[in-house]
């Protein structure tokens, strides 16, 4: 069978795709196999409007597909690129809150925030959970409690991000969706600092009060014209629970979106290992028991199997015990077992101190994890060895 021409929207997973028709920046270094949806929206960003593909080596299961030699190409770089080294990437996560803190002043004036601008920003993370998921994900571990407010704003963007990235969605939607979680909390501006930072349990009357955070943020975002539904749906939703006990409009399983669904997830996920001036930050995995326990009840059982499987097991910036007696900080996940991440080796349990920091890759080691630990009960500044990833 001769080679055809099509579309870029006719492409699927498990095509041969032989050379590019048409493309403003994707360059093909060599043929192969398309292996997964995340290949396919590369190739959409990077504007290629067709291909040539051999019908006779396409692949017909995700199986053979994954397996196989894939596509291997380039694209020239967007205008703001999060890298790969997470100190250099911090730097545009610096400038997103500092834009972020812009957006709430402004709203806290009256004011409404530029979408364009929201969105641009939004897309760079969608573009990092592409390319550089890793990176993106470290970018969460490495907080200041006293700028939380903005800092969950962006968390929460990039783990819809790695989130929608990892189910599938197209990319066009996840632009969307990101730009819903960047914006979500904006309502809390409304809200009185009181409140907002007290440390105790907030009274009936003061959490009444917190919930209609949600409310204003729906209102300030509706005065935009043609804002996308996904937006709001995100925006609108966050606080919803399938169990019908949410908030602020106690919305039934069968009333709630995916998406909805999704960003329920992650919001609490970020909130409950994030350190606040009044409180700790739970440890990754602690934090993923929490979800799971509460799955069936507050969230979409099947969304939070698929977001701990997205995370990992032991999620980047988890303080694990190795059966060396040795703790080590994940760093990067392995997509072969999430059982077997790659850690930095940085104390000795036998000894009781610091180490010269390791290296080590658990899918080539003997070495394995058996447990989680709290990096405050060893001492252990978990964001220091993710900073220099």
């Amino acid at each position: 069978m001769s080679h055809l021409c099509v579309s870029i929207d006719k492409l699927q997973v498990g095509d041969f795709v032989v050379r590019i028709e048409e493309s403003t920046g994707y360059r093909l270094k060599k043929s192969g196999h398309i292996g997964s949806p995340q290949q396919l929206v590369a190739l959409k960003d990077a504007g290629v409007a067709s291909v040539w593909i051999d019908p006779a080596q396409r692949l017909h299961t995700l199986i053979e597909a994954a397996a196989a030699p894939q596509l291997s190409g380039a694209v020239d770089e967007p205008r703001e690129e999060i890298q790969g080294s997470v100190a250099k990437s911090r730097q545009f996560y610096l400038k997103a809150r500092e834009q972020m803190a812009d957006f709430y002043s402004l709203v806290s004036n009256g004011g409404i925030p530029d979408l364009d601008v929201a969105q641009k920003y939004a897309s760079t993370f969608v573009d990092a959970a592409l390319k550089h998921p890793t990176t993106l994900a470290c970018l969460t571990r490495i907080r200041e409690k006293d700028a939380y407010l903005m800092e969950h704003s962006l968390s929460v963007c990039i783990l819809m991000s790695l989130f929608a990235s990892y189910l599938g969605i197209e990319r066009r939607l996840i632009d969307k969706l990101a730009l819903g979680a960047l914006l979500h909390d904006l309502g809390k501006v409304m809200v009185p600092e009181t409140i907002l930072m007290k440390p105790g349990r907030l009274t009936d009357a003061e959490y009444e009060v917190m919930k209609s955070h949600v409310v204003h943020s729906t209102a300030i975002l509706a005065e935009e014209k043609d804002i996308p539904p996904e937006v709001m749906d995100v925006v609108s939703n966050h606080h919803e629970r399938i169990d019908g006990k949410g908030y602020p409009n106690g919305k039934s399983a069968e009333q709630l979106s995916t998406y909805a669904r999704m960003v329920s997830i992650v919001d609490v996920y970020d909130a409950l290992s994030a350190e606040r001036c009044y409180k700790e930050a739970m440890p990754p995995t602690k934090a993923m028991r929490v979800l799971m326990e509460l799955a069936g009840s507050h969230f979409d059982e099947y969304l939070v199997r698929q977001f701990v499987r997205c995370m990992g097991v032991y999620p980047i910036g988890s303080l694990v015990r190795l059966k060396s007696k040795r703790l080590a900080v994940v760093v990067a996940l392995n997509e072969e077992s999430s059982l077997r991440p790659k850690v930095k080796v940085v104390y000795s349990l036998t000894s009781k101190s610091h180490l010269p920091v390791q290296n080590l890759n658990l899918m080539l080691s003997k070495d394995s994890i058996e447990g989680a630990e709290d990096p405050r009960d060893w001492g252990v500044e978990v964001s220091r060895y993710l900073s220099t990833s």
